[in-house]
């Protein structure tokens, strides 16, 4: 099979990544061609055939698009696969040219104007679903390379660990004071990098919890620190299926998040809280370790082998298949 994948992208964040995961992955048995900003070719691998495009262009300019609809007829793909709304609207405008049958994945929970009256469309969780407006929509979770993970040297006490990019939605700014309140001997490590670095750090300097609070940037070995850390928290507002949660369900000790898609699909109630029952949560983690452990080994026994790179390349390709199929049939 001959798949052309499009992803527009400032940075290697959870949508970039399960892209270029799933592309590296289908170009072990598939000829896999991906248009993506040259900031990801290093992500890449080899067996990927990549195109490097400045993708910030106006999906407006003539020029830019003959340009990709080029590249489009050359490659001659079966099916295309469009990741974030400006790499829909780019195929949408083409797919008429082109003849080739386009799908898209809605990896969050904003309603986007450019998933509506789409012909294929992936979701990534039930509720998902429901801001999706396709005539078929398939459901296949995001899945992960497994890496081994290996123990890291950690502060001293109670180490909770975060993971994801420093913004608004992820919540850090309540974690941080959570950990500057609890009594007991701990540390939070938020792993990941953003536009809101310098806010909390000036936050964690106002609370005066610089021994409590590392910001340790953007890392590649997430789970060295999940699997040496006590406990794993999601704090975020809004997911759409975290891929926070599925490092976690392969390398945490244990793991708490708050109610939001996916997690609450995946984990059960004592795996959940409240934005505003943080403290409390942690605290009872804390005194309840094994407890925990027993009831998110359960999570990890049910989930593991559903969560890998290897079962969502193989769903994405059965979903391939099948649309390759109805398209030509309805022509």
């Amino acid at each position: 099979m001959r798949i052309l994948h499009i992803l527009h992208g400032r940075e290697l964040a959870g949508m970039e990544k399960i892209c270029i995961d799933l592309c590296n992955e289908l170009s072990k048995e598939h000829d896999v061609k991906l248009i993506a900003g040259e900031h990801f070719k290093q992500y890449i691998a080899d067996s990927v055939e990549y195109e490097p495009l400045d993708l910030e262009k106006s999906r407006n300019n003539p020029f830019f698009l003959y340009h990709l609809y080029t590249i489009i007829k050359n490659f001659s793909p079966d099916i295309m696969h469009a990741h974030k709304q400006k790499s829909i609207l780019i195929l949408k405008r083409l797919e008429k040219f082109v003849k080739i049958p386009f799908i898209a994945t809605k990896q969050d929970m904003k309603n986007k104007k450019a998933f509506h009256g789409l012909r294929y469309a992936v979701t990534i969780t039930e509720e998902t679903r429901t801001t999706i407006k396709a005539e078929h929509i398939y459901k296949i979770y995001n899945g992960i390379p497994y890496h081994e993970p290996k123990k890291i040297n950690m502060p001293a006490g109670f180490n909770i660990v975060a993971i994801g990019g420093l913004k608004k939605v992820k919540a850090y700014d309540r974690l941080i004071e959570t950990v500057s309140r609890l009594s007991f001997p701990c540390h939070l490590t938020l792993v990941g990098d953003g536009v809101l670095r310098e806010k909390f750090e000036k936050r964690i300097q106002e609370l005066g919890v610089e021994d409590k609070v590392s910001l340790v940037g953007f890392q590649l070995n997430v789970h060295d620190y999940l699997y040496s850390a006590d406990l794993q928290v999601i704090s975020s507002i809004s997911e759409g299926f975290s891929l926070a949660m599925v490092e976690g369900i392969f390398s945490a000790k244990n793991l708490i998040s708050t109610k939001v898609s996916g997690c609450t699909e995946l984990l059960p109630d004592e795996l959940l809280y409240n934005i505003e029952d943080l403290t409390e949560k942690i605290n009872d983690v804390y005194e309840n370790q094994e407890s925990y452990h027993k009831i998110f080994n359960e999570v990890k026994k049910k989930y593991k082998a559903l969560l890998t790179i290897e079962q969502c390349a193989k769903e994405y390709v059965g979903v391939y298949s099948e649309i390759i199929s109805d398209y030509k049939d309805n022509k």
